[in-house]
């Protein structure tokens, strides 16, 4: 009986051992590794910006590659289009009036193989179009033929154009929502929700300082996320570490378009993993050491 306690308590203490590593130790899982197959069409820019004046018009071009041994029609298109989440999932439109502000030149093109092309295309704005973005995606498609010289699936695959019609343009930012972590031990990420209620996009630059208690920059990182009018974009990152464990400031500072920048101040407690797991070892070990004298103290009596 007594070897058959001291046994289980070595097991318990094993498992919780393991068990903590798994939860708290820097393990990555394995990850399905994808392939992004055929290539075949490729095309560059995948992102324009332009700035155009109502009743005047903006040449631009793209450069068609076909990656493939084999010679390939290519047709262009335009669609509008928009998000539907805030996630940044994009709605394509193709039945619009704002699609017939562009022009090709040519709207389809044969390409030998991996040869590659420049098209042109024109962007002209009517005289009465109302200032702010318009956002149209520029498709260039093409048929994967199958052995047999049937259709089997079709290409495409787009250029965006984030266009600003000039005029009395707006670019009102507006922090939805921050949410920070408040004890970490490893990788964490932080997120904010931004609105832009103005009338054309944005870049929201932000950056995150990590400090200790009396403003000294220990870690710090930024970047930026385009924000497309009347939506909220929810933007995730990597939140930065400090070296040693402690209690931190963490302070964003967002910006908002022609609104002023927000910073918010949130605080931290840092405990790096392998503390926890040493510190859960000593636990477990004290632990055992108490049930054994307690044991063996019962077993004596």
């Amino acid at each position: 009986m007594k070897f058959n306690r001291r046994l289980g308590i070595v097991i318990a203490s094993v498992f919780v051992t393991l068990l903590m590593f798994v939860i708290y130790g820097d393990i990555t899982p394995v990850q399905a590794v994808t392939s992004t197959g055929f290539k075949g069409l490729t095309l560059s820019p995948l992102r324009s910006e332009l700035q155009i004046t109502p009743g005047t018009s903006l040449d631009g071009t793209l450069m068609v590659t076909n990656s493939t041994d084999k010679p390939m029609s290519v047709s262009f298109d335009a669609e509008e289009f928009k998000t539907i989440n805030q996630q940044y999932n994009y709605a394509f439109t193709a039945d619009s009036d704002i699609t017939k502000w562009v022009t090709f030149s040519p709207n389809a093109i044969n390409l030998t193989a991996n040869q590659m092309k420049k098209i042109s295309y024109t962007v002209g704005v009517p005289l009465s179009a109302e200032p702010g973005g318009r956002y149209i995606s520029l498709f260039a498609s093409t048929d994967i033929l199958a052995s047999d010289g049937s259709v089997n699936s079709r290409q495409r695959i787009a250029s965006l154009l984030y266009i600003t019609v000039l005029g009395d343009v707006s670019r009102a930012g507006h922090l939805v929502s921050l949410a920070s972590p408040w004890a970490v031990s490893g990788k964490s990420t932080w997120s904010i929700a931004l609105q832009n209620t103005g009338t054309t996009h944005f870049y929201s630059r932000y950056n995150v300082d990590i400090t200790n208690l009396w403003g000294g920059i220990i870690a710090s990182s930024l970047g930026d996320a385009l924000i497309l009018p009347g939506t909220v974009r929810l933007v995730s990152d990597a939140l930065p570490l400090p070296q040693f464990p402690g209690i931190y400031k963490i302070i964003y500072t967002i910006g908002l378009g022609d609104t002023p920048a927000v910073v918010e101040t949130r605080f931290m407690i840092y405990i790096p993993q392998i503390i926890i797991i040493v510190g859960m070892i000593i636990v477990i070990i004290l632990g055992s050491v108490l049930i054994r004298k307690r044991l063996s103290k019962s077993q004596s009596v």
